[in-house]
């Protein structure tokens, strides 16, 4: 049996499409026949692993461009994709009725993408689709507090892969005997060191159940992986410090009020992230001793901050030419933070967060002095800053991250993760590389399908494919191997 060919729309930085590539089952797998993808960035990187001649370059509301897609992928076995639908979270008050709200989504014009997408499954008829990551299903919510608007939105997904000849029922469960018609993953379950739940929804035309993807990890299997699975062993990376404006920084006062005890807790940080490490050989001596001259300073703060932080980069960057290669072409450097934000980090425990830290009532979490420096609105933005634990899982890893990274503080590092660092927690391949900025990095690796998860769901079709004797090809039955 030939290998199936795999289209992928809204193919991002290809997380997608590198997890189906990765699975096999039995002597089937995929090959990528096509990416679809708006973002240059992304483009260049699907380019660099996948060649020019399977990526499409374009907006796939153009005509133009869907038809390039149609013409060089009109005989893919399976579409994958999570077009962006920005009314999913918005699907109208829960008092609505479902078919009133299925109507209101199908022809609300922000929700121009889907249409498109379907468009391109009737088009091209393909013999399994894979639809991925309705917008609104938060990371932390079980199948069990989906609401009545993402029931609404998961119906009009379903009814219209019916409307097209596709079944969407999956196996029965053994639990309830039913066949439900979605389902809730957990990447965490599939080897992904990372929470993020994710509705997928799973369609076929050759008339048989949608299969489940077997989890790996988790209760009864392998222990869920952790973020020091992930990035434990990865060499130490210090953060720049951004020396201007500190003066007009929100809450810089509360560092002043607290000089001494910031400068002392940014040293032992410092001290405890790099002793021993050879490539801060020389940096390390310089850094312990203008700590300790700047800890006995009582005036002029702000002038000799800056002074300090302007030197600190400097012999950072001299560090950074030294730095033990990576695989090539990944990015496994700091961003830049400020000096308060910096304190956060080193004062917020591993596992806490600033809508902890803020809390009186929260005793093994709650700082006074963390209270202080919190910058943000305490009504509508507490969660504003998250440490990771070493132990658990990664939270979910955002598109976000291109904007602060205050959400997926390092658990050890006073930072934020690097690229590479959140490129591992997505189970991306350790040489996998993304092109552009820093920021067009964050971006892609946030909006990623993971691979393993992907990868899981690929092997998932593949089993049912080789189970019920099915060559998708022909539709006929094939011999077993």
């Amino acid at each position: 049996m030939d290998n199936l060919k795999v289209l992928d729309l809204f193919a991002g930085g290809g997380g997608f499409s590198t997890g189906f590539l990765a699975a096999k089952h039995s002597n089937i797998k995929f090959e990528l026949a096509g990416a679809l993808e708006i973002d240059p960035d992304a483009c260049l990187t699907l380019i660099s692993h996948h060649g020019e001649d399977k990526v499409i370059d374009g907006d796939i509301t153009d005509p133009i461009i869907k038809e390039e897609v149609i013409k060089r992928c009109s005989k893919v076995d399976v579409i994958i994709g999570g077009p962006p639908c920005q009314t999913f979270s918005l699907a109208g008050p829960a008092r609505s009725g479902k078919k009133e709200m299925r109507e209101k989504l199908r022809e609300d014009p922000r929700n121009m993408l889907y249409s498109h997408f379907f468009d391109l499954v009737g088009k091209i008829k393909p013999s399994f689709v894979v639809f991925e990551n309705v917008e609104g299903m938060a990371s932390k919510k079980a199948e069990s507090d989906i609401s009545d608007k993402q029931r609404a939105v998961i119906d009009l997904v379903c009814e219209d892969l019916k409307e097209l000849g596709y079944k969407t029922e999956l196996t029965p469960t053994i639990e309830t005997g039913l066949a439900a018609e979605y389902q809730v993953l957990n990447s965490a379950d599939y080897g992904v060191p990372q929470y993020r739940r994710r509705i997928i929804i799973i369609a076929n035309k050759i008339d048989i159940p949608n299969p489940i993807p077997k989890k790996t990890h988790g209760e009864g299997c392998q222990p869920h992986l952790t973020v020091k699975d992930a990035i434990g062993g990865l060499p130490v990376r210090l953060p720049k410090i951004n020396p201007h404006g500190m003066p007009s920084l929100k809450n810089m006062d509360v560092i002043i009020a607290n000089y001494k005890k910031s400068i002392d807790l940014f040293r032992k940080a410092i001290e405890k992230s790099i002793d021993d490490d050879p490539v801060y050989a020389e940096f390390s001596p310089w850094f312990k001793k203008e700590c300790r001259r700047l800890s006995k300073v009582q005036e002029n703060h702000f002038q000799l901050l800056k002074e300090f932080f302007v030197t600190y980069n400097m012999r950072l960057e001299e560090v950074e030419r030294n730095y033990p290669p990576l695989s090539s072409g990944t990015n496994h450097t700091s961003r830049m933070h400020n000096f308060r934000d910096i304190i956060i980090f080193i004062l917020t425990k591993p596992g806490s967060n600033s809508a902890k830290f803020i809390n009186e009532k929260r005793k093994e979490d709650y700082s006074r002095l963390l209270s202080d420096l919190y910058p943000y609105s305490r009504d509508k933005h507490k969660d504003t800053y998250v440490k990771h634990s070493w132990n658990k899982p990664s939270y979910t890893i955002l598109a976000h991250m291109e904007k602060d990274g205050l959400k997926f503080i390092h658990p050890e590092q006073p930072r934020t993760y690097t690229p590479y660092e959140a490129s591992l927690l997505q189970s991306f391949p350790k040489d996998f590389t993304f092109s552009g900025g820093r920021n067009a990095q964050y971006r892609q690796i946030g909006n990623a399908v993971p691979p393993m998860m992907a990868k899981a769901i690929g092997e998932a079709i593949l089993e049912a494919i080789h189970e019920n004797k099915v060559d998708v090809l022909t539709n006929k039955p094939y011999e077993r191997v």
